[in-house]
């Protein structure tokens, strides 16, 4: 594959509203960009028979503040935010989950923050509505782990009523066990309670979950990969098809422009952060090595592309090929 600067998107020569895995690859503008954006959806293949629809969720502008990226000030986080041509007025942490049909199921890979968290994010449901894709299309739902990011949008804000109550829900065994026993509640800062609560609340009396192991092909093309640090059971979900494979990284790479391309910074949000680095820097050598395209929950919007080595470090291409 050519190097491009990862300053831009690229697409397919079918356009953007049907990026694939193999085709030409053609440069788009960042007015395309930001219309693909506004369009909230974009769709691509993964070989024959599977189907890949990015769904934007929207954008935390969260604060800046020095323990947001361990190894790195702030003024560091602002230059490197700048070289990759956003803003450095806030870190703009941007969301985006994934909807896969595969094998006549329509599978939902983490449900976005449901309008809880910030906003400007919780718009989801607009792009899966212009996808043409109702909740109650939703046969089976897939969660990477129990950040409120990811799970919010399965639960209504102030009733914690089901948003998709005649799909299974799948969570893997490790991360359940975790946020659902009372010692991790007893030993949680009081900051984090809350989640472990909500949590607590929900999930078990739910009829519908079904726990998860890691390496197993969960529905035909899907399988989990255990990627634990950033949570305690933290998974990634490789998807193939005949010959073309990607992989949806969930939160195990954070911002590229930030935990790509300086591989010595750490995101607090890291659980077992030793952990997480050691499976970050595994994901990075496969995907580079196998020119796997991959997918990344907070990798901006489009979210899908190629991992390349850059130096001592690596980027984050968005690419279509």
């Amino acid at each position: 594959m050519s190097n491009f600067s990862r300053r831009e998107f690229l697409a397919t020569t079918a356009g953007t509203t049907a990026l694939g895995l193999s085709g030409s690859l053609v440069f788009l503008t960042p007015a395309q960009a930001a219309d693909v954006k506004a369009k909230g959806y974009y769709k691509y293949k993964v070989g024959s028979d599977i189907e890949v629809i990015s769904i934007y969720d929207g954008v935390w502008q969260k604060p800046h503040d020095e323990n947001f990226a361990l190894g790195g000030s702030v003024e560091e986080v602002k230059a490197a935010l700048r070289e990759a041509g956003k803003t450095d007025e806030h870190v703009p942490i941007e969301f985006t989950y994934t909807i896969v049909k595969t094998g006549g199921k329509t599978v939902l890979i983490d449900a976005g923050t449901g309008a809880q968290l910030a906003p400007t994010a919780g718009l989801g449901a607009q792009g899966m509505a212009a996808a043409g894709i109702k909740t109650s299309d939703i046969d089976t739902v897939l969660i990477s782990h129990m950040h409120p990011d990811h799970i919010f949008g399965l639960m209504a804000k102030d009733t914690n009523e089901q948003i998709f109550p005649n799909a299974e829900i799948m969570v893997g065994e490790t991360e359940y066990n975790y946020w659902t026993s009372a010692e991790t509640l007893a030993n949680l800062p009081e900051g984090r309670k809350p989640l472990a609560q909500r949590i607590q609340a929900t999930f078990p009396k739910w009829k519908n979950v079904t726990l998860y192991s890691a390496d197993k092909e969960l529905l035909p093309g899907i399988r989990s990969v255990d990627t634990s640090g950033h949570t305690a059971g933290h998974m990634a979900f490789h998807i193939s098809s005949g010959n073309d494979e990607m992989m949806l990284l969930g939160d195990m790479i954070n911002m590229p422009a930030l935990f790509l391309e300086n591989l010595d910074w750490q995101i607090v949000f890291d659980a077992d952060k030793e952990k997480a680095s050691k499976a970050r820097k595994q994901m990075i050598d496969r995907a580079v090595a196998d020119n796997i395209t991959v997918a990344g929950y907070h990798f901006g919007f489009p979210n899908s592309g190629k991992i390349e080595k850059e130096g001592s470090n690596f980027v984050f291409n968005p690419v279509e090929v």
